[in-house]
Order: structure tokens, then sequence, then C-alpha cells
């Protein structure tokens, strides 16, 4: 049977503290009309919602932690002269849910992105231990105690990449979808410290934001400026959002996903090397079962895949067993 080529689909999804609800939305309506992101990047609450999702949590289920998350669940008080507070917990909380896992385990491959406090480098995180990512990305400087991960330290990816959309392109994605949580750039009354806090962090990337979102081939935009950054209650309403925004996103995505589909000899180029790559699994999988076949007729009495014979044990009797290296 013909396989049509579908272009590889990268989404990114960005910052927004509690507002990531919306990202579970978004990935709602995608699964309802069949498409499945290909890559995953993530950005602070946009990394936790991506490893769930990565390794295989179902929607609902995530939809029902960020209605239950509370502040104090993935936060705790610390002596630091770095931060008042460690979001250590939201590690514990993740390998809760998904085990001590790696990027390389990903099912979908997956990659966050943090800020380098020393340096203001933009570090994509891509290998290793993902709770220790996700909380790398998401570490809010000034309130959070920074990751150390392989000599720097690590603070929420916000400041230089807040929708991850670079790293898509680098990991093979031919469609890029970016989801921003701060489409109205519009900034609430602050009521605590931390959303005087993250108001000056989204005021300051506001600009360099708009520009790098200029990069994605969709940009899903959501209004979101009159829900709470730190209540989840509003978690219903969000995941709403996100789905109002994925389904009205839908026939832009479908369209440019057409537009990208090889044809003429460019699909000609793509048909051989994919009829290639089936005769390299069917020939790898006859070779399969021509090692078992062989293994079963070579039995536990047999030399060399022939029956053993007394022949067999005449002309051995005189040789001396072959050592093993450990006895030599």
């Amino acid at each position: 049977m013909a396989v049509s080529p579908r272009p590889k689909i990268g989404l990114a999804l960005g910052g927004g503290a509690a507002r990531g609800a919306a990202h579970i939305g978004v990935l709602k309506a995608f699964e309802e009309n069949g498409l499945r992101p290909d890559f995953l990047t993530g950005t602070s609450i946009g990394a936790f919602i991506s490893a769930l999702y990565a390794f295989g949590k179902p929607l609902d289920a995530i939809k029902e932690m960020a209605k239950q998350m509370r502040w104090l669940d993935v936060t705790a008080f610390t002596v630091s002269r770095y931060g008042l507070l460690s979001n250590g917990e939201m590690r514990n909380l993740l390998k809760r849910e998904i085990g001590s896992v790696t990027f390389e385990d990903a099912p979908i491959p997956l990659a966050f992105v943090a800020a380098d406090i020393s340096t203001g480098e933009r570090i994509v995180i891509d290998r290793g231990d993902v709770a220790e990512g996700v909380m790398a990305s998401s570490c809010i400087p000034g309130i959070f105690v920074p990751v150390e991960r392989d000599g720097r330290l690590l603070v929420d990816g916000g400041i230089v990449e807040n929708v991850p959309i670079s790293p898509l392109r680098k990991m093979g994605a031919d469609l890029v979808i970016a989801v921003d949580l701060n489409g109205s750039h519009a900034y609430d009354r602050p009521e605590h410290i931390i959303d005087v806090i993250l108001n000056t962090l989204d005021i300051a990337i506001d600009t360099t934001t708009r520009i790098q979102l200029r990069e994605a081939d969709v940009l899903i935009s959501l209004d979101l400026a009159r829900y709470s950054r730190t209540d989840t209650s509003d978690a219903d309403e969000l995941y709403a959002e996100g789905y109002r925004g994925g389904i009205g996103a839908m026939k832009e995505i479908r369209h440019k996903l057409q537009a990208r589909r090889p044809k003429g000899l460019e699909w000609l180029k793509w048909r051989l090397r994919h009829w290639k790559s089936e005769r390299s699994e069917e020939a790898d999988s006859r070779n399969g079962r021509k090692g078992l076949e062989t293994d079963a007729r070579k039995g536990p009495g047999s030399v060399e895949g022939r029956p053993l014979h007394v022949g067999d044990a005449g002309e051995r009797k005189d040789k001396p067993l072959p050592q093993r290296e450990e006895d030599a």
C-alpha cells in the first residue's frame, strides 16, 4: 500500500505559569484532528506539559493534575543566597508520574530551553534527566534557586526564548507550530510579589518574544491576560481557551502541511527512500527468523549445526578444552 509522506510537525509550548493549562486544550484539538507532534519543545510550564505528554500521560490525566496542583505542591522554602524557594518538588512530582526518565527515552523527541544566569546564553536541554530539565526551565530568577547543570546555573528559559521555536528546526521539524500564552501582551494589576516579578519578566521579554514568534509557520496566540498565573482554579476555562485556539488554527495547519508534502521529483525521491527502508526492514526481519530457525535446528546436542555423532566425540577426545579468557 502506498504511503503518503507527511511533513514532520514540531510543537513549541511557551511559558506562562498556571496559564499553561491552555496547552492541554491545544493538544486535545490536535488529537481530535488526527495530528500528533513529531517533536516537542517547552519553556517553563510548557516544559512540564510537554514532558508529561511526550512520555504518554493521557491528556485527561494531565488536565486533572493542572486542576489539582497548587503553588505549594511544587515549591519549598530553602536557605540559599540564590533564591527564596526550591522547585525540587516539581522534580519529585514528575518522577512519580513518568518515572526517572531521560530525554533519550522519550517516545516523542523532546527539548527544553533554559537561561544561563551567568552569561545570558540560551541553553537547549535535550539530554540527561528530564525532571531536572523541567526544573531548570522553570526556575523563576529571584524566586527559585537556579539549577546547576554541567557547571552552569540555569534559570527560567522565558528570559531568552519564551516560546522555544528555534530548537525545533534543528530537531528536524518541517512545520513549526508555536503556542503563545501571552498573545495579548497585556499585564493585569499585580496582586502580590509573585505577580510583580512575573509582570516584570513578561515586560522584559515581550519585544524579543514578538520577534522570535515570526519564525513559526503557524502561531496559536492566546489572549489569557484575564487569568491568573498563580491560581489553578481556572484550569477548565484555560483548557477550553487552548482547545478553541487549536481548533481555530487547524485549517491553516492542514493547508501548510499539504503545501509541504513533496511533489513530482521530490515525491519520487521520498518514495524511493521509503521503499529502501521497507526492504531493509524486511531483510532484517527475514534474517532474524533464519537465525531462530538455525538455533532451533542446532539443539543442545549439535556441533556447528550438525547432529552430534559418535565420531565427533572420537575426534575431540584427545583435544584440550578451549580456555576462557579469564582462565588463560
